[in-house]
């Protein structure tokens, strides 16, 4: 099979992680994409996330419907920092016939030097990147890493959506509308639960 695992924090999930993330599967013709919530995102350690039962909530409702698109509960069951190397060990371990892509953002590829170990992650998947903005066209050339793996690395620009999950806390902190930002049922659920209603740090 031809897998994609698709990471983040999803506080919440949004269309700017669900449009990008469709059309690159299709692109790709995927047969499965797996959505792997993270337990404490790297370098986001002092933030506090929605606690990852209403993280994992709002993403088993925006997936509901789409038999291709899964949720993983791999990096929260695992606890501590969650590292994209590691669940992608687990994950080719566990499926060493698969084709395995790994999707992120251009803005994350952007600082994927820095992320632990990623020489060992090229060489588990290959990386699916979807534009974000700010974007750098030379993001690949400004990294002695993914330069030098060029084959390795696929970039879409098929849909840009500027939405991020900062945006939609603060807009849910001031009761505004999340529609077009969120799924009608993530909404619903953020609204139900009181979520991001604390309007200094848009969490709750």
């Amino acid at each position: 099979m031809k897998v994609g695992l698709f990471g983040g924090t999803f506080d919440p999930v949004h269309e700017g992680h669900l449009r990008p993330a469709a059309a690159v599967a299709e692109a790709i013709a995927l047969d499965l994409l797996v959505f792997v919530p993270a337990n404490r995102a790297p370098g986001k350690e002092s933030a506090i996330p929605a606690p990852a039962a209403h993280r994992v909530a709002m993403l088993a409702l925006a997936l509901s419907g789409r038999r291709d698109f899964i949720l993983s509960l791999a990096e929260i069951e695992r606890g501590g920092t969650s590292y994209t190397v590691e669940t992608l060990r687990a994950f080719v371990r566990d499926h060493p016939h698969d084709e395995v892509f790994f999707l992120l953002g251009t803005d994350a590829l952007a600082g994927f030097d820095r992320w632990r170990q990623p020489r060992e992650i090229l060489s588990l998947a290959r990386l699916a990147g979807f534009v974000r903005e700010p974007y750098e066209p030379d993001v690949v050339d400004a990294s002695p890493i993914l330069s030098a793996n060029r084959s390795s690395i696929l970039i879409f620009d098929s849909v840009r959506v500027k939405i991020s999950s900062t945006d939609v806390r603060r807009a849910a902190a001031r009761g505004e509308s999340l529609s077009g930002r969120t799924p009608p049922a993530v909404e619903e659920y953020i609204v139900k639960q009181g979520l991001y209603r604390d309007s200094g740090t848009g969490r709750i």
